[in-house]
């Protein structure tokens, strides 16, 4: 089952992803402005956010089989659309599709270890797919910005399209077809908000997800800034900015390869606060550094090598807290990710980043707010009672 999560978490990944070297490319096609195009990218996102919240609990009510087979034919209609494309309106419709579509395979990747493994397995599984889950990150821009220059953006649409059909054929053949137990009472409207609410009112879910959140927030805030900033200010081409993205995305298999290896004798929270001063080292590269383009890209790998590193643990924390609603957990922090996280990426590019000071304080507020969290999630209880435990056995064998 691992083979097939990595599958499926890549096709959310490529139409995420892949586009972003051809934004310059895609804005002079369809004549449109620099803010229109970046739209275009985070439009997906809105929607994969949205349609989550509905797959989610359709995945936990009816499994999987046919929850993705429905999700990614609409998947596959949005590329189409996207290849054909001679105008925004087009493009953009296609867009929307491909997020709705996306949430499918992107959830059933994270659910379909959680529901077959446990344990020791799971957490290297986890880790696993974070791994590959990084090479494909560092592999997309270069595909991406490789076949634009050499064909056009239209061409790497038909190219994401064959992928999704073979996806979908491979998920269908393996994906169990027993009948499935259902974890969730309902599918109301009514009642799947009530759920995300109280979950919403947790502050655990709320300190699990800001791990997932925060860096998903700098990550995108990051993207959205430096196509434009790297491609006009270094005359940077579409192949020659792919193949620069890849030093700084590298950080994501480094932070993975990381996280892999301490997860053997580390918890999620030792993790967290091991990874935590590298958004300092980030911001620092973008302050205090001379501008050009090593320190810029050294800066976003710091930042890079942070998002590799949690991916696996907060995972593994939210499964095994939620086992139950693993799928609206999934989707509830999928949701908020792409809605909340994506308008306010999409608002700080506009109104408050003009520079790259701009973006580290917004990477060093970040790390204060992920410390919060840290602090949080801290079992100072069982911390506090084995300390005094130990004490107290160390002052009754010294009596005896």
């Amino acid at each position: 089952m691992l083979g097939l999560a990595i599958l499926l978490l890549s096709c959310s990944q490529l139409a995420s992803q892949i586009f972003l070297p051809a934004l310059p490319q895609i804005a002079e096609s369809l004549a449109l402005s620099a803010t229109q195009s970046q739209a275009m990218i985070t439009g997906y996102f809105m929607f994969l956010g949205v349609s989550q919240l509905v797959v989610g609990p359709l995945r936990d009510k009816f499994g999987d089989r046919p929850v993705f087979f429905i999700g990614q034919s609409i998947f596959i209609l949005g590329t189409v659309l996207c290849a054909v494309s001679t105008s925004a309106a087009l493009f953009s419709f296609g867009r929307i599709l491909q997020g709705v579509g996306a949430a499918s395979p992107l959830l059933i990747s994270r659910t379909l270890l959680v529901a077959t493994l446990s344990g020791a397995q799971l957490k290297m599984a986890m880790a696993k797919l974070a791994l590959v889950s990084s090479c494909v990150a560092i592999l997309a821009p270069l595909i991406g910005g490789t076949l634009t220059s050499l064909v056009s953006w239209q061409f790497l649409a038909w190219v994401l399209a064959a992928y999704f059909g073979v996806t979908a054929i491979i998920g269908w053949w393996i994906l169990p077809s027993d009948p499935h137990i259902s974890t969730i009472r309902s599918v109301r409207p009514r009642y799947l908000l009530q759920q995300y609410w109280l979950m919403l009112q947790e502050g655990r879910f709320i300190s699990i997800a800001a791990f997932k959140w925060l860096p998903t927030f700098i990550y995108l805030t990051t993207q959205l800034y430096f196509p434009f900033l790297l491609q006009q200010h270094f005359q940077l081409s579409e192949q020659q900015f792919g193949m620069m993205m890849m030093f700084p995305m590298s950080g994501l298999f480094i932070g993975a390869l990381m996280s892999k290896y301490l997860h053997r004798t580390m918890n999620e929270l030792t993790l967290f606060a091991l990874f935590w001063p590298l958004l300092i080292c980030s911001a620092m590269c973008y302050i205090f550094l001379p501008f050009s383009l090593s320190s810029v890209l050294l800066g976003y790998g710091f930042m890079m090598v942070v998002f590799g590193g949690y991916f696996a643990a907060y995972m593994q924390l939210l499964g095994v807290h939620y086992a139950a609603q693993t799928g609206s957990a999934n989707a509830l922090v999928g949701a908020v990710e792409l809605l909340g996280f994506t308008l306010l990426a999409v608002g700080c590019n506009a109104y408050l980043i003009d520079s790259l000071d701009d973006l580290a304080w917004i990477t060093l507020l970040v790390a204060v707010v992920l410390l919060l969290a840290w602090c949080k999630l801290l079992p100072h209880a069982t911390v506090f009672n084995g300390a005094f435990q130990h004490i107290t056995r160390k002052q009754v064998r010294s009596r005896e």
